[in-house]
C-alpha cells in the first residue's frame, strides 16, 4: 500500500491517502500496480463524461473536456516526457546529445508539433470511436488510462536505464518480470469486467492489449538501440503514444 500510494502521488495530482514519507525502492517496486493508477484515472473520466452529458450536446467539446482531464489529473507529466523525447530522438544527433537535449526544459519544433498532433489524433479518434460504435466517451477513457499502463511495465522490467542516475532508474531497477506478468493479468481482468459490465465485445479489447504490449516491448527496443536504454522522458512518451495507439486500434478492432 506505501507503494501504491507513492504511485499515485509521482504519477498524478490526485490526492492519495499515506505515503508521506518518500521511499526510492518501494516507489521502485510498485510499477506492477500502475495499471490501478489508471484505473482510478479512468472511473474519474467516466464519472465526468455522465456528468458532462447532462447539460453538453456536443460530442466534440466533452471529448476536449475529457482528454484536458487527463493531463489536468496526470499534471501534464508524461507529455513533457513526449515532447522531450522527440526534440532529442529526431535531433538526430549522438546518443549523448540526444540525452543532453531530452533533459533540456525547453521545448523545440518536434516537442511542439507532437503535442499538436497528439491533441489532434486523441480527440478525433476518441470521438469517431464513440460516435460509430455507439459507445459513451467515458467508457472509452475509462479504457484507455488502463491499457495504455501496459506498457510502462513492459519498459521497466525489459529495458536497461539510458543513465546512470534519474527518478526513471528507480523504476528500472525494481520492476522484474514477475511484475510484468502480474500487470499482464491485472489488466486483462479488469478489461474483462469492463466487457462484461458495458457489454463490449472482450477478445477485441483482448487483441487491441496484445498489439499494444508488442508495440510497447517494440518501443523500448528501439530506445536502447537510439540512446542506450529508457529514461523517464521515454516512459512518459510512451505512455501517451500507446493512449492514442489505444483509441487507433479499438476504432479498429471493436
Amino acid at each position: 500500500m506505501k507503494g501504491l500510494a507513492l504511485l499515485f502521488k509521482f504519477m498524478t495530482r490526485l490526492p492519495f491517502p499515506g505515503g508521506n514519507k518518500f521511499d526510492s525502492k518501494a516507489l521502485g517496486k510498485s510499477m506492477k500496480w500502475f495499471p490501478i493508477v489508471g484505473l482510478v484515472i479512468g472511473l474519474i473520466n467516466i464519472l465526468v463524461s455522465m456528468i458532462l452529458e447532462t447539460f453538453i450536446p456536443s460530442p466534440i467539446l466533452i471529448g476536449i473536456i475529457l482528454v484536458t482531464l487527463d493531463v489536468i489529473i496526470t499534471g501534464g507529466l508524461h507529455l513533457d516526457g513526449l515532447a522531450d523525447t522527440f526534440d532529442g530522438i529526431f535531433s538526430y544527433r549522438s546518443k549523448q546529445k540526444m540525452l543532453e537535449i531530452m533533459k533540456d526544459s525547453r521545448v523545440g519544433t518536434n516537442g511542439v508539433l507532437v503535442l499538436i498532433l497528439y491533441f489532434i489524433f486523441k480527440i478525433a479518434f476518441l470521438v469517431e470511436t464513440s460516435e460509430l460504435f455507439g459507445i459513451n466517451q467515458g467508457v472509452l477513457m475509462l479504457i484507455v488510462p488502463i491499457l495504455a499502463r501496459i506498457n510502462g511495465v513492459i519498459n521497466c522490467a525489459c529495458e536497461p536505464y539510458a543513465r546512470s542516475t534519474g527518478m526513471g532508474k528507480t523504476f528500472v531497477d525494481n520492476t522484474q518480470k514477475s511484475d510484468l506478468f502480474i500487470s499482464y493479468v491485472l489488466i486483462t481482468a479488469i478489461l474483462f469486467g469492463i466487457a462484461k459490465y458495458f457489454m463490449l465485445p472482450f477478445a477485441s479489447l483482448f487483441i487491441v492489449l496484445n498489439i499494444l504490449a508488442i508495440s510497447g516491448f517494440f518501443f523500448g527496443k528501439l530506445m536502447t538501440r537510439k540512446i542506450g536504454g529508457i529514461t523517464g522522458d521515454t516512459l512518459g512518451a510512451l505512455l501517451e503514444l500507446s493512449s492514442v495507439l489505444s483509441l487507433v486500434l479499438m476504432y479498429l478492432f471493436l
